[in-house]
């Protein structure tokens, strides 16, 4: 019985899995910038100090 039922149950799982990658969108798109963000400088003059890039 199982020699059926798992390999159904393989193919509708990666079915799946290739449906909700389809759908999905990671990061910045073409032609998005990036917001402004604040680093903590470790090394060089600006140790101690918080930073804001843009």
């Amino acid at each position: 019985m199982h020699r059926v039922w798992m390999p159904s149950i393989a193919l509708a799982v990666a079915v799946a899995g290739v449906v909700v990658a389809a759908d999905l969108q990671s990061g910045l798109q073409v032609g998005e910038h990036a917001g402004a963000f604040n680093v903590k400088d470790i090394t060089g003059p600006q140790k101690p100090k918080s930073l804001c890039y843009r």
